[in-house]
């Protein structure tokens, strides 16, 4: 039988990519705010940003960045320094809304909002649901219907399903000038200031988002996937023994092109079997873990900065393997791709009969990057 290579998959839900997170379209002016379900706290699905959300910004957000850290030192007897290392950090972007229920609802959930491992997030209700809240909430009061966003948008910006373990972030998407970027991150401050509009509906916020690091990703995911197989048919004729015929398949360099500003951070799958499987990056980095991968099984490198991880996920379990990286391989925080094209390989060592069983293959996924939106 053929054998073609699969359509990538993330096999462990996140936040930070499409094949998990919320993607719907978003239009001009319009941002949205998603991360999963955790620890039985609801996930958040929240676009905002247009007079019609009922939340929607009253200017583009103030996007600060953090100080560089710098180790200057000073020359010692004369004039001058010695510029040292120098490490950019992450930006602050701080939203003014306005929460509005004066024209209708805001929080159009009914009768609650999700709680748990829900799969809309809060904001993201259905279109029953939303019917069923225009027809039980059509009575209430412009003063109430403010009320409920607010305590909606408060909810979203809590993040309970995120604040409650280091590392996990979310996704903020918006679109500006006709394209989709995102960066990644947490909600941070959320501030109500009084206002005597409040009892008409209409309540001022500010509302700060805290970016991972610097980068603004493009919206779309990109991926190349590298293989080793050998399939075995066994045709069958009437009297004789079936006779094998071998078929070889495989792909075992490309080329990854990141059309970005800015470096980015790839992450890789390696699915089994396999044994001592090594990634190669041009002349710019290898990575290599000395561990045998069973079929079915598979070994994620994630060097993002939100993550620093290496991950052996069999079925439903997954454990860290960090320690299982040989001396050779690049340090976590160096795996990241410059803007270009380049070439990428995978070595193993096989574990099973070649002539019956599929070799590995590799799963590489990155973001373009840029400096702005």
């Amino acid at each position: 039988m053929l054998w073609t290579a699969p359509e990538p998959r993330c096999k462990t839900p996140c936040s930070s990519c499409a094949a998990c997170a919320w993607e719907a379209a978003l239009n001009e002016g319009e941002w949205n705010l998603s991360y999963s379900a955790q620890d039985n706290y609801p996930g958040a699905n929240l676009t905002f940003g247009l007079l019609a959300s009922g939340i929607y910004t009253l200017s583009e957000p103030d996007a600060v960045f953090g100080d560089m850290d710098t180790a200057d030192s000073p020359m010692p007897g004369e004039d001058g320094i010695r510029m040292g290392r120098d490490y950019q950090r992450n930006a602050t972007l701080t939203f003014e809304l306005g929460i509005d229920g004066s024209h209708g609802l805001v929080d159009l959930h009914w009768p609650r909002r999700p709680s748990g491992q829900s799969s809309q997030g809060i904001g993201g209700w259905t279109e029953q649901e939303r019917i069923q809240a225009l027809l039980r909430k059509r009575d209430q009061s412009a003063h109430q219907r403010g009320l409920d966003g607010v305590g909606m948008a408060r909810q979203v910006w809590r993040a309970d399903a995120l604040r409650g373990k280091a590392g996990r972030v979310s996704s903020l998407r918006h679109t500006f000038g006709g394209r989709t970027r995102r960066v990644f991150g947490r909600p941070r401050k959320f501030a109500v200031p009084k206002s005597s509009l409040t009892r008409q509906g209409y309540t001022p916020a500010v509302a700060d988002f805290v970016t991972v690091d610097d980068r603004f990703y493009d919206d779309t995911q990109k991926s190349e996937e590298m293989y080793d197989h050998r399939s075995v048919a066994l045709p069958w004729r009437p009297g004789q023994a079936p006779q094998p015929q071998w078929l070889f398949l495989s792909k075992k360099t490309t080329t990854i092109k990141h059309y970005g500003e800015v470096a980015t951070y790839p992450y890789i799958d390696i699915y089994g079997p396999c044994k001592d499987p090594k990634v190669t990056i041009a002349s710019l980095w290898s990575v290599q873990v000395s561990l045998t991968i069973a079929d079915g099984a598979y070994v994620r490198i994630d060097p993002r900065p939100w993550a620093r991880t290496v991950t052996l996920v069999t079925g439903s379990t997954s454990k860290p393997v960090a320690d299982k990286l040989t001396r050779a391989s690049g340090r976590l925080s160096g795996m990241f791709l410059p803007p270009g094209s380049w070439t990428a390989s995978m070595a193993y060592t096989r574990t099973v009969n070649p002539n019956l069983v599929a070799g590995p293959r590799v799963n590489i996924f990155w973001r373009d990057a840029f400096s702005w939106w």
